[in-house]
């Protein structure tokens, strides 16, 4: 193996999703804290980040787009990924705080690697299963704590 190296971009990015996610957090359960109803105050983020990025979408090939299968998957990340995953997430916004909910939301990560190597057969290297074993440490400090 050789060196390894650390991308500032990489590490930028990492940064700059982390601040996004928290922003997102924050805005929704201020407006569920206004009384807005979950979905509305979910719909009204998520609206104004799609006009926001929509220029973002001459960067990258939508040629798949006009495929067979590419209307249904985009029907699919819309609804099952998208619309009923934070409108779930906006449920459990309105009943906790902020803080917790984002910590448990870093569970779903680790199931997810849990369930591709269970599941899908992929491999996790000793580094990735001790990022696992850090990440779950983190989440239990934070539930326990609490």
């Amino acid at each position: 193996r050789g060196a390894q190296h650390v991308s500032l971009a990489g590490l930028a990015g990492s940064l700059g999703a982390a601040l996004a996610y928290a922003v997102y957090t924050l805005a929704v359960k201020h407006l569920l804290t206004e009384g807005w109803a979950p979905a509305v105050a979910i719909g009204t983020v998520f609206a104004t980040a799609a006009v926001l990025g929509a220029p973002l979408l001459l960067l990258v090939d939508l040629s798949w787009l006009p495929s067979l299968a590419g209307p249904g998957m985009v029907a699919w990340l819309a609804v099952v990924t998208v619309v009923v995953a934070y409108v779930l997430f906006a449920a459990g916004l309105r009943a906790l705080p902020a803080s917790t909910v984002s910590t448990l939301t870093l569970v779903e990560p680790l199931t997810a690697c849990v369930l591709g190597v269970a599941l899908l057969g992929e491999r996790l290297s000793v580094v990735g299963w001790a990022g696992l074993l850090v990440l779950l440490g983190g989440v239990t400090v934070l539930a326990v704590r609490r």
